[in-house]
């Protein structure tokens, strides 16, 4: 229901009555509390809130998405700028100062993407997509042919060798067979891990090139009905996707660490530790069967079987394939939109982010979650038009670049990391927003139970339930079904709460939360969606399938806005430090087992388990104190001294020197696997020390870990100390 301007400006108005400074409240059973504030400022919180909840429109965000997904707008184009350009102007209409901010990185178009079967008969693939008529946007002139941003050119021919996901234990499985690519051309499917990690594994096995097809079985006609008619994947889509190793360290290849600028120093691209050194291409399904139905060699392990009609073999065998790509490397450069909403505070900074590049048009990746963000930024807009004044700064961002490797966040991340580190409170971002109607979130530790406080405000779309009920019993159910659909980390706590995921990586939070140590969390929809980074990934998809009352896209603005706002008006930021302390203990735990099946750590980790037992109690003084503070009324100084503390605990957490072999990635406590690429490694120096068996650097990532551990500590009991001294009040 809309809102008038003078309806709004009342109840806020109404609402400031009961606004002082004070500390954070649980508050009781008929004055329920909200983690962060005050007693007194939770009724102005609540009418704040819900008012801003009212304002964001479906027809509004159907439009938007309509707007951004009118064209191919792939980044390092003029299509990408003209996006770019539409979005600043968008965000300066509700009230933001926005500009663009560019940068000049390493990318490469392809300018021929060829694949050919030479036997046991000729046969041309690497075939285009079907344009379908009810769809006049997949019969586009302007869309790109598939490929794999940063694959080196290359002109090869050999036989080929499947291998299935083409991940670590699928190589260990060829080598039980006796059977090697070196010298060959690996075909995978997509599905596992991230595709670098495919052709990072194909390279260090000697493979000449790798093609990655996309299976029926993983999110084709074995999933349901496919495009135009269901939500998967046609026989004729390909997945497109970046091969960057971002693993190693993500952004423009030829700049680790530093931002690209026009001017900044640059490696030779042979430098640079981040880009493949064999070819890569994606391909369609039906052209994968032309190759896998000639392999010979063994018969796959049953679990490799996929989806096409036919018995899986191993290879080599009769097909050898001609794989040519020529890809065209230039400096070409990226836009992001900085949009700012000036707080009382400009000190302190809640920032929330979403990439606007697109491998074609994107509407569910990323066009709905940059539909949804301008939803929330025009909610802001009108809470500031009827008298409202942020009391912290909202910045929000729309990254161009995400695609190819996190490059525009990246490169503003380390442009801008001492004022971030001095300044953000924490990142919020969404990327895949809509997909569907189950809701899915990642978050650090002490951020979870914020996200499960906010979703139990709105209301779910569907159901008369508030969209963590409806997670909660989604998660139960799947959780209790043998052949559930729940991801292997998606498990109900130990309380019984909806389970939040680590950060890993994939996304845009990465720079914030891996290299700077921002409190990050990412948050969206998911649902039946089998058409990710193809043509078909467009407004017709999403009207017909992912949210056709753009209903989901409302819900997900209103769940963002809450988070934002939770954040920026809070007294006393709202973390749960003894959440992340209990979370690293039991990680310590599971570490200390694995060492000791190994017989190493003897020395290390009785340093290790002391730090995560002192940082556990640390915590609960630190919770304890601020407790206790909520019964006085801090004085404002205090106030923002203990804020800047409670952000500087997760800097605390990352190691100056980086994580051994990928310097680039800072924290200690959690990074992206260098074998897995999305998912998240927990203790990624320590544990992935003992996977390679390697007992130095081990005791090296352990020793940096403990330190870690302390300075969290250290950070913590400053918290304590500051709340509990009597000139807080």
């Amino acid at each position: 229901m809309a809102v008038t301007t003078r309806r709004l400006r009342t109840a806020i108005i109404l609402a400031s009555i009961f606004v002082f400074p004070a500390a954070i409240s649980r508050g009781t059973q008929d004055n329920p509390g909200i983690r962060g504030f005050a007693p007194a400022r939770v009724a102005a919180e609540r009418a704040l809130e819900q008012q801003m909840r009212a304002i964001p429109d479906p027809a509004r965000a159907e439009s938007n998405l309509r707007h951004i997904t009118s064209e191919p707008h792939m980044a390092g184009t003029e299509a990408s700028h003209r996006v770019a350009e539409w979005l600043r102007d968008q965000y300066r209409s509700y009230g933001f100062d926005a500009e663009i901010v560019t940068y000049s990185v390493w990318l490469a178009q392809p300018r021929e993407v060829r694949l050919e079967l030479t036997a046991p008969e000729k046969k041309t693939l690497a075939t285009p997509e079907q344009s379908f008529q009810v769809d006049p946007d997949t019969s586009n002139k302007n869309i790109v042919a598939g490929f794999n941003a940063f694959s080196p050119s290359g002109d090869i021919a050999a036989p080929v060798v499947y291998v299935n996901y083409g991940m670590q234990a699928d190589y260990r499985e060829l080598d039980k067979l006796g059977i090697s690519v070196a010298g060959k051309i690996a075909i995978a499917r997509y599905g596992g891990c991230y595709r670098g990690i495919k052709t990072k594994l194909a390279e260090e096995h000697k493979a000449l090139g790798l093609i990655i097809y996309s299976d029926p079985e993983d999110d084709g006609y074995v999933a349901g009905d496919v495009f135009p008619n269901g939500p998967w994947r046609p026989m004729s889509g390909i997945q497109r996707g970046s091969v960057e190793y971002t693993q190693i360290y993500p952004g423009d290849p030829l700049t680790p660490g530093v931002p690209a600028t026009a001017n900044a120093k640059r490696l030779a691209p042979a430098d640079a530790a981040n880009l493949p050194h064999i070819p890569t291409m994606p391909i369609n399904s039906q052209d994968a069967g032309a190759i896998l139905s000639n392999l010979g060699g063994p018969h796959v392990p049953r679990q490799w079987q996929g989806g096409l009609p036919f018995t899986y073999h191993v290879g080599p065998g009769a097909a050898v394939t001609h794989m040519k790509v020529v890809m065209d490397y230039q400096q070409r450069t990226l836009y992001d939109v900085i949009a700012k909403l000036r707080g009382t505070n400009d000190g302190e900074w809640v920032i929330l982010g979403n990439h606007h590049d697109a491998w074609v048009y994107g509407a569910v990746d990323p066009g709905s979650g940059t539909a949804t963000m301008l939803e929330t930024a025009r909610a802001f807009g009108e809470l500031v038009r009827a008298g409202w004044k942020p009391r912290r700064t909202i910045v929000m961002c729309e990254w161009d670049g995400e695609e190819p490797g996190l490059m525009g966040s990246t490169e503003w991340v380390e442009a801008n990391r001492a004022e971030l580190q001095a300044k953000a409170v924490a990142y919020l971002n969404t990327d895949v927003g809509v997909a569907g109607p189950n809701f899915t979130a990642s978050a650090t530790p002490s951020l979870k139970e914020l996200v499960r406080e906010v979703t139990r405000e709105v209301q779910d779309p569907r159901d008369v339930r508030s969209v963590y009920n409806v997670w909660l019993d989604r998660a139960t159910r799947q959780q209790e079904e043998p052949n559930g659909i729940a991801r292997p980390n998606a498990k109900l706590t130990a309380t019984g709460e909806a389970p939040i995921e680590a950060l890993g990586a994939g996304s845009d939070f990465c720079p914030f939360f891996d290299h700077a140590g921002i409190p990050s969390l990412d948050a969206g929809f998911i649902g039946d969606y089998g058409v990710y980074h193809s043509m078909y990934d467009d407004f017709y998809w999403m009207k017909k399938f992912g949210d056709p009352t753009f209903e989901f896209h409302v819900a997900l603005a209103k769940i963002l806005g809450t988070l934002a706002l939770r954040l920026d008006e809070s007294d006393m930021l709202p973390f749960d430090y003894s959440a992340y302390a209990a979370e690293i203990s039991r990680a310590a735990n599971d570490l200390a087992t694995r060492a000791a099946k190994q017989g190493v750590g003897v020395t290390e980790l009785p340093a290790v388990s002391v730090a995560a037992a002192q940082l556990t109690a640390s915590a609960a003084r630190a919770a304890q104190a601020l407790q206790q503070l909520s019964n006085a009324s801090p004085n404002a100084a205090k106030q923002n001294e203990i804020n800047r503390e409670l952000v500087s605990v997760e800097q605390a957490l990352l190691a100056p020197e980086g994580l051994a072999g990928r310097t680039w990635y800072k924290h200690t406590i959690y990074a992206p696997g260098t074998y897995a690429g999305y998912a998240a490694e927990v203790l990624p120096g320590a544990n992935e020390a003992l996977d390679r068996q390697d007992a130095p650097t081990f005791t090296r990532e352990s020793a940096a870990l403990t330190a870690a551990l302390h300075r969290a500590s250290a950070r913590l009991d400053e918290i304590a100390r500051l709340a509990s001294s009597p000139t807080a009040q």
